[in-house]
C-alpha cells in the first residue's frame, strides 16, 4: 500500500510541476467559457425568456431575465465540469506515455512492485488531479454565480461532488485503456486535441441536444459523456429551473430539459438518474476489464 501511495503522489507531482501541462489541460474549459460567455450565453438566455413570454402570460420581465441568466450559467457550469473531468484526466494519464518513452516505466517494473500497482497509481493520480481541478472550478463558479443570485443547496453540492468523482473515475479508466495502445507523446497530444474539441459536442455542451440531428443525438445517448453531463445538469439546474418556469405548464419545462440535454429520452422513455449512473459505472467496469486483459497480453508479449 505504501508503494501505491508513493507512486500516486509522484505521478501527481510530475503533472503539477509541468505548468504547460496544467495550462493546456484547462484550455478546453477556457474555450467553453469563451463560447458560452461571448457567443452562446445571450442566445440561450433569449430562448428561455422567449419561452416564458410565449407560455407564461403577464410576467416580471426583469426577474425572468435574471432567472434565465442564472439557469444558463448553471447549465454551462455543469458542462465545464464534465469537460474538465475528461480533459484534465487525459493530460494526467499522459504521464504514463511520457514515462514509457523515457524508459522510466521499465524501471518501475524492475522494482519490487506489482505491475497492477503501477497501473493503479496512474489511474489514481488522474482521479485525484481531475477531481481537484473540477472542484476548484465548481466552487469558484458557484461563488461567482451566487453573488446576488441563487445558491445551490448543501444537498445539491454534495451530489455534484459525488457525480464529479464518478465522472473522473470512469474517464480515467477509459483513457488509461486508450493509453495502452499509444506509443508516443506526440500521438497522445494529437488525441488530446481531438478529444478536447469533440467532448463539447459529444456532451451537448457547445450545442444543445435538441439542436443536433436526430441520428447524431441517438448515437450520443449511448456514450457516458452525455449521461455524465446530464446527471450533473439535473443537480446544477434543478432548483433554478423550478423558479424560472414557475407558473408555466409542466410540459414546457419538460420540453426545455430534453432540448438542453438536462434529461435524456431514449425509445420515448425518460432515462432515470439511477439508470444513467448504472450505465456510467458499467462503462467504467467494462473498460477496467479490458484494461486488465490488454495489460496482461502486453506483459506476456514482452
Amino acid at each position: 500500500m505504501r508503494k501505491y501511495f508513493n507512486l500516486t503522489k509522484r505521478n501527481c507531482l510530475v503533472f503539477l510541476r509541468d505548468r504547460s501541462a496544467v495550462f493546456f489541460s484547462l484550455l478546453s474549459m477556457l474555450i467553453v467559457l469563451m463560447l458560452m460567455g461571448i457567443f452562446l450565453a445571450r442566445m440561450n438566455v433569449d430562448s428561455v425568456t422567449d419561452l416564458l413570454n410565449t407560455y407564461g402570460g403577464v410576467r416580471d420581465a426583469a426577474l425572468d431575465k435574471e432567472h434565465a441568466t442564472q439557469l444558463v450559467q448553471y447549465w454551462t457550469l455543469a458542462g465545464i465540469l464534465v469537460v474538465n473531468s475528461l480533459t484534465v484526466t487525459l493530460t494526467v494519464i499522459g504521464t504514463m506515455i511520457s514515462d514509457q518513452n523515457e524508459h522510466r516505466l521499465e524501471s518501475f517494473y524492475a522494482a519490487p512492485v506489482k505491475k497492477s500497482v503501477v497501473a493503479l497509481s496512474y489511474i489514481s493520480a488522474a482521479v485525484v488531479i481531475g477531481t481537484l481541478f473540477c472542484l476548484l472550478t465548481f466552487f469558484a463558479a458557484v461563488a461567482y454565480i451566487g453573488i446576488g443570485g441563487a445558491m445551490l443547496s448543501a444537498g445539491a453540492v454534495l451530489k455534484i461532488i459525488g457525480y464529479t468523482f464518478l465522472n473522473v473515475c470512469v474517464f480515467a479508466i477509459i483513457l488509461y485503456l486508450l493509453a495502452l495502445f499509444i506509443k508516443s507523446t506526440s500521438a497522445w497530444s494529437g488525441i488530446a486535441t481531438v478529444v478536447g474539441t469533440l467532448v463539447g459536442f459529444v456532451g451537448g455542451i457547445y450545442l444543445p441536444m435538441g439542436y443536433l440531428p436526430d441520428s447524431v443525438a441517438r448515437v450520443l445517448k449511448y456514450l457516458p459523456v452525455l449521461h455524465g453531463a446530464s446527471v450533473m445538469r439535473k443537480v446544477c439546474c434543478g432548483e433554478i429551473l423550478k423558479e424560472t418556469f414557475a407558473g408555466l405548464p409542466e410540459a414546457v419545462m419538460d420540453g426545455y430539459e430534453e432540448y438542453m440535454g438536462i434529461t435524456v429520452n431514449m425509445n420515448d422513455k425518460l432515462v432515470s438518474t439511477g439508470t444513467q449512473l448504472l450505465f456510467m459505472i458499467g462503462c467504467g467496469c467494462v473498460a477496467l476489464i479490458f484494461t486488465i486483459l490488454v495489460s496482461k497480453k502486453k506483459h506476456l508479449n514482452r
